[in-house]
């Protein structure tokens, strides 16, 4: 059976000829635009192996379109794109993307890229073995959306379970506070990030240790908020793909 990949991009010719090379490597290639009325939908009726978001302008079309897959999702994501900041590519990983390919390169690269990804995101996700995240005196169970810390159940509220399911399910990616509050709330208002940063206290105060020395949730200076872990998280017993209820 063949993997499916998401192309979204918006130059048909292209598009188009991305597709065809992909196709001829083995993938079911599907393609469609920012604009397109079914695009909400077309991640979740396909379950794809990995998307490619071609960023252009309107760039933030493509970093929204990333934010909002990230919702849901933890398909392997790879931007391509012609614009060569190191700022946006920074932005684009933050934002979620996986990975970041600047044109011009060689179809075989793109090729050998999403390989890897698929193949590195096949061995850390299991089939069937995806909603029970297990750490150390941590366990986040995102299908009955239970929390157990130190052995003993603990009472978040939705908002701070759909916090920690976001880190916790993306170890050592550190998200900036906007990008946390327009994920898991909808907007990004300065006046609102104070928000977040309540969260965060309040999760540490629940599920760590010693919340002034927090094993897990860690602020990075000048840049946001990471789930700290260096070992090998272990995934069990899961239901597809399981969407955050906000």
């Amino acid at each position: 059976m063949r993997e499916t990949i998401i192309l979204i991009d918006d130059h048909l010719e292209e598009g188009s000829r991305l597709a065809r090379y992909l196709t001829l490597h083995g993938f079911e290639v599907i393609c469609d635009g920012y604009h397109s009325p079914g695009l909400p939908d077309l991640f979740r009726r396909h379950q794809p192996a990995l998307i490619l978001l071609d960023l252009a302008e309107p760039r933030l079309a493509g970093l929204q379109l990333c934010a909002e897959i990230r919702r849901s999702l933890d398909t392997p994501l790879l931007f391509i794109s012609s614009l060569n900041e190191d700022s946006l590519k920074i932005e684009a990983l933050r934002t979620g993307g996986d990975d970041y390919l600047t044109r011009p390169f060689s179809l075989e690269i793109l090729l050998a890229r999403i390989q890897a990804h698929i193949r590195r995101h096949r061995r850390a996700f299991p089939a069937n073995r995806k909603h029970l995240l297990l750490y150390p005196d941590l366990e986040v169970d995102l299908l009955e959306r239970r929390v157990t810390a130190g052995g003993s159940e603990v009472r978040l509220s939705s908002k701070e379970f759909n916090l920690l399911a976001l880190l916790a399910k993306h170890p050592n990616q550190v998200y900036a506070i906007e990008a946390l509050h327009e994920m898991l709330w909808g907007e990004s208002r300065m006046s609102e990030l104070r928000t977040v940063m309540v969260h965060i206290y309040n999760l540490r105060q629940k599920i760590e240790k010693d919340p002034r020395k927090p094993r897990y949730i860690h602020t990075v200076r000048g840049a946001g908020y990471k789930f700290e872990w260096v070992g090998v998280r272990q995934e069990l017993k899961s239901e597809d793909q399981l969407p955050l209820r906000l």
